[in-house]
């Protein structure tokens, strides 16, 4: 019998954006008599040898648990990739995808007995949906290597058929369960009792499930570790007892000895068996290894026997849904891997213009966030702003939210401007398009010093800054350009609304507005251009308290603001920094 077939809507918006003949492969999860796409990758329009096996090792990138599962045809014939599916065997019925340019006439079959067969109904998923039945866990562990330098892949190789013979156990601690193979230890044989409910942290500022479907950036994922089993039955197989022997070779070699650091995800159901967990585990730590071991291999193949031992760095590609594994060379520049960057949003038909895979859009995982660290996108915990009619326009990604008293230095009174330009910079960070760090008040004040904007005797003042002060930061620290908007009294700024709506649809990024003795951070604006009613996303930078978001929210720290919260009497000056163009 055929399966249930169920796609993300990620994959059908995706499927949208391709805009030429090709083909593809499908990746997803089998359960329950249930086939799950959740992503695809393209295949290479030169269709060389080295493409036409790509697929096998961006599935390699995945979590454990997403595998090759069926062939994408674009704007062309299924029966020209038919030779494809007999490739597959996670199902005994790959799927093939059929559609025109652009995501038309999406028609999906079964590979059944040697034929096409069309498929039953399709089921379009949300993210939001997904995450209800499923659960990312993290492993994290290292062990150690000692190896002749020529042999580090076979050493990396025997590690892993050591893992998948059953000689290690996994622990996820906070639940104090320990998997041993055969052997479980656990009361409850599903993972629904693990997962930590990510609605607690929102409780009483909003509607849970509406915040869930807006905060992508962020992940829970359920804690694993490894450790090897040292201890076995005293009796081998047959009954037969050997005294170890050892050899001795006199010659002299380089001698590799470190720690093997591993970092592997998988994505399982809620209602899997805890014994069918295990053998999930060892599956994600082994192509943590294989993707370990296609790094080095290059390296080799570049570089000879020089290598720099890669790490795991985990992604989630906006419009994706899933996360996405990359093993960097250690020590590397975003600079450096441009190229590989651009070979990975084509093969994920990703936007061209916006980076997804440098060294700042790593993925945050919400158990590695410190909880003394500045707040990551607060304005995701609020409603709407009830603005009848109204588009909203906000800012786009990751930004860390700045204030008064943050980093235990005192700029209670005269540094908003420069906590809005903190946040700015962040979001340059935390979106991949900088390497740099937040700079403090002093090295701003620096900056304006170096640029001959300011005199010395400013750095360790505390003189305030304003908008144009802020964009000459941006212009030097980042090279990034910058537009102004000003607003000659407060009235004036619902004038300018779809001057801000623009710029949060184009660019994204927050906005620093000074008027008066006061600054803040624009997050965006839901405006309704028939009746002309608007409201203002605010950030305020002069909140002096801890990182509470339940206070920030509920005491309007981060919230909407009508037209009033403008001085009739104030001018303003608005600075908007441009997105630049790159991945």
């Amino acid at each position: 019998m055929a399966p249930q077939l169920k796609i993300s809507s990620n994959v059908i918006e995706r499927l949208n954006n391709v805009d030429y003949v090709c083909t593809g492969r499908l990746y997803g999860v089998v359960y329950e008599n249930t086939l799950m796409v959740l992503t695809f990758t393209l295949d290479s329009k030169n269709g060389s040898d080295e493409t036409n096996t790509s697929h096998v090792y961006l599935q390699l990138n995945m979590p454990a648990e997403i595998d090759l599962c069926g062939v994408l045809s674009i704007g062309g014939s299924e029966q020209a990739i038919l030779y494809a599916l007999k490739d597959i065997d996670v199902t005994d019925n790959p799927l093939l995808l059929n559609c025109g340019i652009r995501g038309t006439e999406l028609q999906s079959y079964f590979y059944i007995h040697q034929k096409l067969e069309k498929a039953g109904s399709l089921e379009v998923l949300n993210e939001l949906d997904i995450w209800q039945r499923f659960a990312y866990i993290r492993l994290e562990t290292s062990f150690p290597i000692v190896t002749r330098k020529d042999g580090l892949l076979d050493a990396i190789q025997q590690a892993r058929k050591n893992i998948a013979s059953g000689k290690v156990g996994f622990c996820l601690p906070k639940n104090n369960v320990y998997l041993l193979g055969g052997e479980i230890d656990a009361k409850d044989s599903s993972l629904e009792f693990l997962q930590a409910p990510t609605a607690s942290l929102y409780e009483g500022i909003g509607n849970t499930k509406d915040i869930l479907k807006r905060v992508p950036e962020i992940v829970d994922a359920i804690s694993a570790d490894m450790f090897i089993i040292s201890t076995k039955d005293g009796v081998l197989e047959g009954g037969i007892k050997c005294a170890p022997v050892l050899q001795h070779v006199k010659q002299s070699f380089e001698c590799l000895d470190f720690h093997l650091k591993i970092d592997a995800l998988s994505l399982v159901s809620l209602n899997i068996g805890m014994a069918q967990l295990y053998a999930v585990l060892v599956e994600s730590v082994c192509r943590n290894l294989k993707l370990t071991e296609q790094t080095l291999s290059k390296q080799f193949a570049k570089d000879g026997a020089v290598f720099k031992l890669p790490g795991s760095i985990h992604f989630k590609p906006r419009g994706c849904g899933h996360l996405f594994t990359i093993n960097y060379p250690a020590g590397f520049s975003d600079a450096d891997m441009s190229w590989y960057r651009k070979s990975l949003h084509t093969a994920l038909a990703l936007d061209m213009t916006k980076p997804c895979f440098r060294k700042g859009n790593a993925l945050k995982f919400r158990n590695d966030i410190d909880l003394n660290a500045p707040l990551l996108n607060p304005h995701e915990a609020i409603q709407n702003s009830g603005v009848a009619g109204g588009k909203p326009s906000l800012v786009d990604g990751l930004y860390s939210y700045h204030h008064y008293m943050q980093d235990h230095f005192d700029d209670n009174g005269w540094g908003c401007a420069y906590r809005s330009l903190q946040t700015i910079i962040s979001w340059y960070i935390l979106n991949g398009y900088t390497e740099k760090s937040i700079p403090s008040h002093r090295e701003i004040q620096r900056i304006l010093v170096d640029i001959g904007d300011k005199p010395s005797s400013f750095i360790g003042s505390k003189q305030w800054i304003g908008s144009t002060e802020v964009g000459f930061v941006l212009e030097t620290l980042l090279g990034v350009t910058i537009k102004v908007l000003c607003a000659s009294t407060g009235q004036e700024m619902s004038s300018l609304a779809s001057s801000l709506a623009y710029h949060f649809q184009t660019q994204g990024t927050p906005v620093m507005i000074g008027g008066g003795v006061l600054a803040h951070t624009i997050l965006g604006i839901d405006y309704n251009e028939n009746s002309g009613d608007v409201k203002f996303l605010i950030l305020d930078p002069h909140y002096t308290g801890g990182e509470n978001l339940t206070t920030i929210i509920t005491k309007g720290w981060c919230g909407w603001k009508n037209q009033d919260f403008w001085k009739k009497d104030a001018f303003y000056n608005m600075c908007l920094p441009q997105r630049p163009i790159c991945i």
